[in-house]
Protein backbone atom coordinates (compact mmCIF):
# COMPACT_ATOMS: atom_id res chain seq x y z
CA UNK A 1 0.00 0.00 0.00
CA UNK A 2 1.81 3.08 -1.25
CA UNK A 3 -0.51 5.84 -0.15
CA UNK A 4 0.32 7.96 2.87
CA UNK A 5 -2.37 7.57 5.48
CA UNK A 6 -3.88 10.45 7.38
CA UNK A 7 -2.80 9.26 10.83
CA UNK A 8 0.45 11.23 10.95
CA UNK A 9 0.63 13.59 13.89
CA UNK A 10 1.13 17.11 12.57
CA UNK A 11 1.40 19.19 15.70
CA UNK A 12 2.77 22.71 15.86
CA UNK A 13 0.93 24.20 12.87
CA UNK A 14 2.78 27.48 13.27
CA UNK A 15 6.06 25.95 12.15
CA UNK A 16 7.23 25.46 8.59
CA UNK A 17 9.40 22.35 8.99
CA UNK A 18 9.18 18.87 10.50
CA UNK A 19 11.25 17.36 13.26
CA UNK A 20 13.48 14.33 12.71
CA UNK A 21 10.93 11.76 13.85
CA UNK A 22 8.30 13.15 11.48
CA UNK A 23 10.79 13.26 8.63
CA UNK A 24 11.76 9.68 9.36
CA UNK A 25 8.11 8.66 9.14
CA UNK A 26 7.69 10.45 5.83
CA UNK A 27 10.86 8.76 4.59
CA UNK A 28 9.44 5.35 5.53
CA UNK A 29 6.17 6.06 3.72
CA UNK A 30 7.62 7.48 0.50
CA UNK A 31 10.48 7.00 -1.93
CA UNK A 32 12.15 10.18 -0.68
CA UNK A 33 14.99 10.86 1.72
CA UNK A 34 14.48 13.31 4.58
CA UNK A 35 16.27 16.03 2.60
CA UNK A 36 14.04 15.37 -0.40
CA UNK A 37 10.92 15.54 1.79
CA UNK A 38 11.97 19.01 2.94
CA UNK A 39 12.58 20.06 -0.66
CA UNK A 40 9.09 18.86 -1.67
CA UNK A 41 7.66 20.78 1.29
CA UNK A 42 9.49 23.92 0.14
CA UNK A 43 8.01 23.59 -3.35
CA UNK A 44 4.57 22.95 -1.85
CA UNK A 45 4.83 26.15 0.19
CA UNK A 46 5.90 28.17 -2.83
CA UNK A 47 2.61 27.33 -4.56
CA UNK A 48 0.58 29.30 -1.99
CA UNK A 49 2.84 31.18 0.45
CA UNK A 50 -0.06 33.19 1.85
CA UNK A 51 -1.84 29.99 2.91
CA UNK A 52 1.33 28.74 4.57
CA UNK A 53 1.49 31.93 6.59
CA UNK A 54 -2.14 31.70 7.63
CA UNK A 55 -2.45 27.97 8.25
CA UNK A 56 1.05 26.72 9.05
CA UNK A 57 3.06 23.98 7.42
CA UNK A 58 0.23 21.74 6.20
CA UNK A 59 -2.59 23.79 4.66
CA UNK A 60 -4.97 22.39 2.08
CA UNK A 61 -4.22 23.93 -1.31
CA UNK A 62 -6.83 24.33 -4.04
CA UNK A 63 -6.43 22.41 -7.27
CA UNK A 64 -5.70 25.69 -9.04
CA UNK A 65 -2.77 26.32 -6.69
CA UNK A 66 -1.19 22.96 -7.44
CA UNK A 67 -1.79 23.22 -11.18
CA UNK A 68 0.57 26.20 -11.10
CA UNK A 69 3.44 23.73 -10.58
CA UNK A 70 5.56 24.11 -13.75
CA UNK A 71 6.54 20.44 -13.76
CA UNK A 72 2.89 19.46 -14.30
CA UNK A 73 2.12 22.02 -16.99
CA UNK A 74 2.75 19.78 -20.01
CA UNK A 75 1.00 16.71 -18.63
CA UNK A 76 -2.39 16.25 -20.34
CA UNK A 77 -3.65 14.32 -17.30
CA UNK A 78 -2.57 16.86 -14.70
CA UNK A 79 -6.08 17.57 -13.42
CA UNK A 80 -6.96 13.89 -13.35
CA UNK A 81 -3.73 13.10 -11.46
CA UNK A 82 -4.64 15.64 -8.78
CA UNK A 83 -8.12 14.18 -8.46
CA UNK A 84 -6.76 10.65 -7.99
CA UNK A 85 -4.31 11.67 -5.27
CA UNK A 86 -6.73 14.03 -3.52
CA UNK A 87 -8.60 12.46 -0.60
CA UNK A 88 -11.67 14.50 -1.53
CA UNK A 89 -11.44 13.66 -5.24
CA UNK A 90 -11.58 17.32 -6.29
CA UNK A 91 -7.86 17.96 -6.69
CA UNK A 92 -7.51 19.87 -3.42
CA UNK A 93 -4.76 18.43 -1.24
CA UNK A 94 -2.63 19.02 1.82
CA UNK A 95 1.09 18.42 2.04
CA UNK A 96 0.79 14.72 2.88
CA UNK A 97 -1.24 14.06 -0.26
CA UNK A 98 1.06 16.26 -2.34
CA UNK A 99 4.09 14.38 -1.00
CA UNK A 100 2.43 11.05 -1.80
CA UNK A 101 1.72 12.20 -5.35
CA UNK A 102 5.24 13.49 -5.96
CA UNK A 103 6.74 10.34 -4.46
CA UNK A 104 4.85 8.09 -6.85
CA UNK A 105 5.67 10.39 -9.77
CA UNK A 106 9.36 10.40 -8.87
CA UNK A 107 12.02 8.44 -10.73
CA UNK A 108 12.53 6.34 -7.58
CA UNK A 109 9.03 4.85 -7.69
CA UNK A 110 9.03 1.31 -9.11
CA UNK A 111 7.19 0.38 -12.29
CA UNK A 112 4.41 -1.45 -10.44
CA UNK A 113 3.60 1.67 -8.43
CA UNK A 114 3.31 3.76 -11.59
CA UNK A 115 1.15 1.13 -13.26
CA UNK A 116 -1.12 1.11 -10.22
CA UNK A 117 -1.85 4.83 -10.19
CA UNK A 118 -1.91 5.07 -14.00
CA UNK A 119 -4.71 2.51 -13.98
CA UNK A 120 -6.63 4.67 -11.49
CA UNK A 121 -6.11 7.73 -13.69
CA UNK A 122 -7.47 5.95 -16.77
CA UNK A 123 -10.38 4.38 -14.89
CA UNK A 124 -12.53 7.51 -15.03
CA UNK A 125 -15.70 5.97 -13.64
CA UNK A 126 -13.73 4.16 -10.91
CA UNK A 127 -15.36 0.76 -11.43
CA UNK A 128 -12.10 -1.22 -11.37
CA UNK A 129 -11.78 -1.70 -15.12
CA UNK A 130 -10.93 0.41 -18.15
CA UNK A 131 -13.77 0.20 -20.64
CA UNK A 132 -14.38 1.73 -24.04
CA UNK A 133 -15.82 4.92 -22.60
CA UNK A 134 -12.82 5.34 -20.29
CA UNK A 135 -10.48 4.88 -23.25
CA UNK A 136 -12.35 7.43 -25.34
CA UNK A 137 -11.73 9.97 -22.59
CA UNK A 138 -8.06 8.99 -22.40
CA UNK A 139 -7.75 9.49 -26.15
CA UNK A 140 -9.34 12.94 -25.94
CA UNK A 141 -6.89 13.92 -23.22
CA UNK A 142 -3.93 12.63 -25.23
CA UNK A 143 -4.73 13.32 -28.85
CA UNK A 144 -6.57 16.64 -28.83
CA UNK A 145 -3.69 18.68 -27.33
CA UNK A 146 -1.17 16.96 -29.62
CA UNK A 147 -3.23 17.42 -32.76
CA UNK A 148 -4.82 20.84 -32.27
CA UNK A 149 -2.25 22.48 -30.01
CA UNK A 150 -5.01 23.30 -27.51
CA UNK A 151 -6.18 21.71 -24.31
CA UNK A 152 -9.78 20.99 -23.40
CA UNK A 153 -11.59 23.84 -21.76
CA UNK A 154 -13.03 23.26 -18.31
CA UNK A 155 -16.56 22.93 -19.68
CA UNK A 156 -15.46 20.57 -22.46
CA UNK A 157 -13.52 18.41 -20.04
CA UNK A 158 -16.42 18.17 -17.60
CA UNK A 159 -18.75 17.20 -20.44
CA UNK A 160 -16.37 14.45 -21.56
CA UNK A 161 -16.18 12.99 -18.07
CA UNK A 162 -19.94 13.17 -17.47
CA UNK A 163 -20.81 11.68 -20.85
CA UNK A 164 -21.59 7.96 -21.02
CA UNK A 165 -20.60 7.04 -17.49
CA UNK A 166 -21.44 3.36 -17.77
CA UNK A 167 -19.14 0.81 -19.40
CA UNK A 168 -20.22 -1.43 -22.19
CA UNK A 169 -20.01 -5.14 -21.53
CA UNK A 170 -19.42 -8.02 -23.86
CA UNK A 171 -17.09 -8.42 -26.81
CA UNK A 172 -17.98 -5.79 -29.41
CA UNK A 173 -14.59 -5.18 -30.95
CA UNK A 174 -14.77 -7.09 -34.23
CA UNK A 175 -15.16 -4.06 -36.50
CA UNK A 176 -13.83 -1.30 -34.28
CA UNK A 177 -10.06 -1.48 -34.77
CA UNK A 178 -8.07 1.00 -36.82
CA UNK A 179 -4.97 0.02 -38.74
CA UNK A 180 -1.61 1.54 -37.80
CA UNK A 181 -1.67 3.64 -40.98
CA UNK A 182 -5.09 5.02 -40.04
CA UNK A 183 -3.75 5.97 -36.61
CA UNK A 184 -0.84 7.78 -38.24
CA UNK A 185 -3.32 9.62 -40.45
CA UNK A 186 -5.19 10.82 -37.35
CA UNK A 187 -2.00 12.20 -35.85
CA UNK A 188 -1.26 14.10 -39.07
CA UNK A 189 -4.79 15.50 -39.39
CA UNK A 190 -5.97 18.68 -37.70
CA UNK A 191 -9.04 17.09 -36.10
CA UNK A 192 -10.17 13.76 -34.72
CA UNK A 193 -13.72 12.59 -35.20
CA UNK A 194 -15.95 10.75 -32.74
CA UNK A 195 -15.82 7.70 -35.00
CA UNK A 196 -12.03 7.72 -35.01
CA UNK A 197 -11.97 8.00 -31.22
CA UNK A 198 -14.27 4.98 -30.93
CA UNK A 199 -12.12 2.97 -33.34
CA UNK A 200 -8.92 3.89 -31.51
CA UNK A 201 -10.48 2.77 -28.24
CA UNK A 202 -11.54 -0.47 -29.89
CA UNK A 203 -8.01 -1.09 -31.15
CA UNK A 204 -6.55 -0.63 -27.68
CA UNK A 205 -9.08 -3.02 -26.16
CA UNK A 206 -8.50 -5.63 -28.88
CA UNK A 207 -4.77 -5.58 -28.13
CA UNK A 208 -4.93 -5.55 -24.31
CA UNK A 209 -8.11 -7.45 -23.37
CA UNK A 210 -6.72 -10.92 -22.67
CA UNK A 211 -9.98 -12.52 -21.50
CA UNK A 212 -12.21 -11.03 -24.21
CA UNK A 213 -14.73 -9.44 -21.85
CA UNK A 214 -14.75 -6.09 -23.66
CA UNK A 215 -12.74 -4.15 -21.07
CA UNK A 216 -9.22 -3.93 -19.65
CA UNK A 217 -8.75 -5.33 -16.16
CA UNK A 218 -5.90 -4.31 -13.89
CA UNK A 219 -4.04 -7.51 -14.81
CA UNK A 220 -4.56 -6.79 -18.53
CA UNK A 221 -3.26 -3.26 -18.00
CA UNK A 222 -0.28 -4.37 -15.93
CA UNK A 223 0.67 -6.95 -18.53
CA UNK A 224 0.49 -4.41 -21.36
CA UNK A 225 2.24 -1.53 -19.61
CA UNK A 226 5.08 -3.67 -18.27
CA UNK A 227 6.11 -4.34 -21.88
CA UNK A 228 5.64 -0.78 -23.13
CA UNK A 229 8.89 1.09 -23.62
CA UNK A 230 8.84 4.58 -22.15
CA UNK A 231 5.75 4.06 -20.00
CA UNK A 232 7.55 5.16 -16.82
CA UNK A 233 8.72 8.38 -18.48
CA UNK A 234 5.11 9.40 -19.04
CA UNK A 235 4.50 9.29 -15.30
CA UNK A 236 7.68 10.86 -13.99
CA UNK A 237 8.05 14.31 -12.45
CA UNK A 238 11.23 15.66 -10.89
CA UNK A 239 10.94 18.72 -8.65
Amino acid sequence: HYYITNNLSLMGQGTSAYDQSELAEFQDLTYFTKREVLHVHKRFGELAPEKMKLHGRNPTLAKEDILALPELAANPFKERILEVFSDTGDGHMNFEQFLDMMSQLSSKAPLETKIDFAFKIYDFNEDGQICENDLQKVILFLVQPAVTGATLSGDERNQVIKNQKSCRTGNKKEETALSDSQINDIVRNSVITDDQIKKLAGKVISEMDMDDDGSISYLDFKHGMSKLNGFEESFKVTL
